[in-house]
């Protein structure tokens, strides 16, 4: 008996023949055209024609061909594709790929980060060196990566990148990258490319399992099984064309060591299949056989790792169940047994690898048990796995603002419920003017009045399976909505520009204009129940925003002579920063000119240092020099100020919320707004008389608390500078409107 099978079976998998196409390929260039500047698919599709500004070509081992590709300083021989196409996103590889090609490697050696070479070969991710126009970068990278000389490390080894829609901690959708921090294959001596000979290099990906096994020369080089999992969700609207040879870059001139391939290719092929054994015997496939991303759940998936196992698709009581399981390297048909553990009650492993059936009663939230197999040649292997069983819940668990005068539409959103759902609400009540659709979960309607509305909802799916959760919706000031200019306004971002890697002032002053932080650009996302896209950021400085200049009036509030409000949406990303547990997101900078020198003028940040409960608060800093230092202008430091309940001064969920901090002269008072509603004020904090008359070499920076100086900024030495990525005290989460105005507002 036996599962599925996997891993090349019934096609092509002889890497040292020029490729031809077959029913599995879904895209194959060959570079034999010899001149001009196009490269075609040899399949036919004249939609996936690649373009070079002028293409250099060179000669393949068989004497044909080969594109050719040199160590220039612009982008003029990198051959670039159509944006958004299906088959170069790997749309049509639903179950696996194969992406491949033959190289040679002539280029330099080393001058990337840590001294290590770096090397784009093709895909349809842009590192951040040409931006999407939704401002998400999205898509895959084939990659060779490795030591700073060919006697050095383990020489150049592929490796690849895969970026999906947002996954994992938000705003982070860096689904898998990279080889260096990745075990080698057991007991493989792992030996990359070390000289300038042609070299096949292949990355192969299955979604049954989410394993990735890259090649050289026909050899696995590295397997690597995050379990963090990868779906094939980017955006067909992402705007980044495929590329072959290297990266476009919009700087001009482009940066340097930026990663273009120096050599030459020939046969570039993707395929929607393994076409190369990943085993040389017997091996259980990790994970289960399914088409639908949604039934394996970043909750299963942690389960099985952390019980040193792999999650299957998880089961809902009373909910038909059927996987498959499959083996790698199978002598014949194969035939599966429990060694051991038990499978969730109402479930059945059968001999041929199908495990089925419909879970009853009471059971463990993960199942974990062995399975055995056994092929016709006698080999044996056996494997770990745990089956969740999840019943109904109610996923949403914070609700967006609404607004006086407004409609308000959100749908609720429930997880493991098996359709139809009935909605009600069984204790409170939604504020007036907004209710529950009870057969599609929607609040809508348009609220009358401000304030808060608390109410539980219920979910109760077909299968009888019933969830609760309490909810809250804030009614804001309808003024909250959208933040205008009037003739108040100082300077306003509003983040719409039409040219993503700039955000300009929208009363039009040049001068104010804003540019990507780093090479990673911009991530710009929806806001529910808004039109456009507004900036996400990691929390580690790499996608903010700088000034072009520095020492600006506007933007030190100097034009601000007797009064200003500085306000801002804001969105928390959560409590742990996008890039891991041990970064939790304690302070953020949302705006202004001051970095991490210290020396001045102003920040407006959130906070939760000395939070009662760890919510966060907005606060300020501010700094004219040494003796004029207003630091910690925040409730939680300072809760002398706080107005009101201390409850209300704290944000505690992961939705948008708006922040503002007015200054007046007359009467020296700082006032902190959270929601329309004053929260803190103090007046002439430390006996300190706040001044602005510092001239402070500063550029103003949106979410990045950058070290003095980031990109496009050059001192009076010369010298020009990057952002602190990685650094403390960035954003983590989303931004919207940014106005200063020269008005107390509120």
């Amino acid at each position: 008996m036996s599962g599925g099978t996997v891993g090349g079976k019934g096609v092509s998998s002889d890497w040292t023949r020029r490729f031809e196409p077959d029913r599995h390929t879904v895209a194959l260039y060959r570079f034999d055209e010899g001149d001009g500047a196009e490269a075609h698919d040899a399949c036919g599709d004249a939609a996936l024609t690649l373009t070079a500004r002028h293409a250099l070509w060179g000669r393949a081992p068989d004497g044909g061909a080969a594109a050719r590709f040199a160590s220039v300083d612009d982008d003029v021989n990198v051959f670039v594709g159509p944006l958004n196409h299906p088959k170069l996103m790997l749309k049509p590889c639903t179950r696996e790929w194969t992406v491949e090609a033959w190289i040679r490697y002539t280029g330099p050696w080393g001058g990337f980060a840590r001294n290590t070479t770096y090397v784009h070969l093709c895909g349809s991710s842009e590192e951040g060196y040409h931006l999407s126009h939704i401002g998400v970068r999205a898509g895959f990278q084939f990659l060779l990566e490795g030591g700073s000389a060919p006697n050095a490390g383990h020489g150049l080894l592929p490796t690849s990148r895969y970026e999906g829609n947002f996954a994992g901690k938000d705003p982070n959708h860096d689904v898998h990258y990279g080889v260096g921090s990745d075990p080698a294959l057991a007991g493989a001596d792992v030996d990359g490319i070390r000289d300038e000979r042609w070299h096949h290099v292949a990355w192969q990906f299955r979604f049954r399992d989410q394993v990735h096994v890259l090649f050289v020369d026909g050899m696995p080089a590295r397997r690597i099984q995050p379990y963090r999992k990868i779906l094939n969700d980017t955006d067909e609207h992402a705007g980044v064309p495929f590329t072959v040879g290297g990266f476009l870059c919009w700087s001009d001139p482009p940066w340097d060591g930026r990663g273009n391939f120096v050599g030459e290719m020939y046969d570039l092929r993707i395929s929607d299949v393994m076409r190369y054994p990943v085993a040389d015997r017997l091996t259980i496939v990790g994970g289960p056989g399914f088409s639908a991303c949604d039934v394996y759940d970043e909750e299963s998936l942690r389960a099985g790792y952390r019980f040193g196992t792999e999650a299957l698709p998880f089961a809902v009581p009373g909910v038909p169940y059927r996987v498959e399981l499959a083996a790698d390297g199978a002598d014949g048909s194969v035939t599966w047994e429990l060694a051991d553990g038990r499978l969730p009650n109402g479930l059945e492993l059968r001999e041929d690898g199908v495990v089925a059936g419909t879970v009853r009663g009471q059971v463990n939230r993960n199942a974990r048990f062995t399975v055995s197999a056994t092929d016709e040649g006698g080999h044996r292997d056996s494997h770990g796995f745990v089956i969740g069983i999840r019943s109904g819940t109610i996923r949403t668990d914070a609700l967006p603002p609404a607004f006086v005068g407004t409609e308000y539409r959100h749908r609720l959103d429930s997880r493991y419920t098996v359709e139809p759902v009935r909605w009600e609400v069984n204790a409170g009540a939604p504020p007036p003017g907004i209710v529950l659709d009870e057969s599609t979960g929607e609040l809508r309607g348009v609220p009358a009045d401000g304030g808060i509305g608390e109410f539980r909802v219920a979910a109760t799916d077909s299968a009888g399976s019933r969830a609760t959760r309490a909810l809250a919706i804030r009614v804001l000031p309808a003024e909250l909505h959208r933040i205008e200019a009037d003739a108040d306004t100082v300077f306003l971002y509003g983040w719409q520009d039409e040219d993503l890697l700039y955000a300009r002032d929208a009363l039009g002053d040049e001068d104010l204009t804003l540019t990507c932080a780093g090479r990673a650009a911009d991530r710009r996302v929806a806001w529910p129940g808004r039109d456009g896209r507004f900036p996400q950021d990691t929390g580690h400085g790499e996608h903010g925003w700088v000034s072009l200049k520095t020492d600006d009036d506007k933007h030190n509030l100097r034009t601000c002579r007797e009064a200003w409000t500085v306000e801002a949406w804001i969105r928390p990303g959560g409590p742990v920063q996008a890039f891991g547990a041990s970064r939790p997101f304690d302070l953020g900078h949302v705006c202004g000119t001051y970095d991490t020198s210290e020396s001045g003028v102003w920040e407006l940040y959130l906070s939760n240092h000395d939070s009662p409960d760890g919510s966060w608060a907005p606060g300020v800093h501010f700094a004219c020099g040494p003796d004029l230092v207003l630091k910690d202008l925040h409730p939680w430091r300072r809760p002398a100020g706080i107005v009101g309940d201390r409850q209300d001064a704290g944000i505690r969920d992961a939705q948008w919320h708006h922040v503002a901090w007015q200054y007046g002269r007359s009467d020296d008072l700082h006032q902190l707004f959270l929601d329309g509603a004053l929260i803190w004020q103090m007046r002439r904090p430390d006996g300190i008389t706040l001044v602005n008359e510092r001239r402070h070499k500063a550029q103003f920076s949106v979410a990045t608390r950058i070290a003095r100086y980031a990109y496009w900024c050059t001192d009076e030495d010369g010298g020009h500078h990057h952002p602190n990525y990685l650094g403390w005290g960035n954003f983590f989460g989303q931004i919207g409107e940014i106005r200063v105005s020269s008005v107390r507002r509120y």
